[in-house]
């Protein structure tokens, strides 16, 4: 199955909800056309993703999780980096008082650090809308986080159809639990080992 964007979009959709949501409700919250949303939907279908009967919804949950995960890559998102002098714990509190008006999502470790501590972090990555790049760089650089070629902050530029199902936990905003799986998946290593204790979230949050 090719996951275009369009069937990513769909997909995190479908992923962040445990009941059965009509075509026009689940093209509306995607934000993709009616005609495309019926292509998706037939698709993940004839893969026995998805069932459409009295509604569409998930029926092989994890099935459609690691089709997802294994297609795409966090590293896929054009990037910008910063260099802070505190430390990644300090710097996520310091990010998410920074941009509490903004729409952000940690991710990566920096997100498992909000859910479950499995891996201190090293660095600090999150999303950021590529509308509001200018804004953000010149909110960090007058609180002493500087752009940096290779930095210990790495802002994923994406639209907002990215950051759909992004929770917020004790003042921190991150990433939707199934995004957070597909991009530790793809960022491997450890972060391979953290996707399972996510997974394992899941299951419980779709018994």
């Amino acid at each position: 199955m090719i996951i275009n964007k369009a069937t990513q979009d769909i997909i995190r959709v479908l992923l962040n909800g445990n009941t059965a949501i009509k075509l026009r409700d689940l093209a509306k919250k995607a934000n993709v056309s009616l005609g495309m949303a019926v292509k998706i939907v037939n698709s993940l279908a004839s893969t026995q993703f998805i069932n459409k009967k009295n509604g569409i919804k998930v029926v092989q949950y994890e099935r459609l999780l690691k089709a997802w995960a294994y297609t795409v890559s966090v590293n896929e998102n054009p990037k910008i980096e910063f260099i802070a002098a505190e430390r990644p714990q300090y710097l996520i509190k310091k990010i998410s008082n920074l941009l509490k008006n903004e729409k952000y999502a940690f991710t990566l470790f920096s997100a498992t650090e909000v859910t479950f501590p499995y891996v201190t972090p090293n660095k600090v990555h999150l999303y950021i809308l590529k509308t509001k790049e200018k804004e953000i760089s010149k909110i960090f650089i007058s609180e002493a986080v500087t752009p940096a070629e290779e930095g210990n902050v790495i802002c994923y530029l994406v639209d907002e159809s990215h950051l759909f199902g992004s929770l917020e936990i004790r003042g921190i905003k991150i990433i939707s639990l199934p995004q957070l799986y597909v991009d530790l998946i793809s960022y491997g290593g450890r972060g391979q080992e953290a996707a399972e204790q996510i997974l394992n979230l899941l299951e419980k949050k779709n018994v």
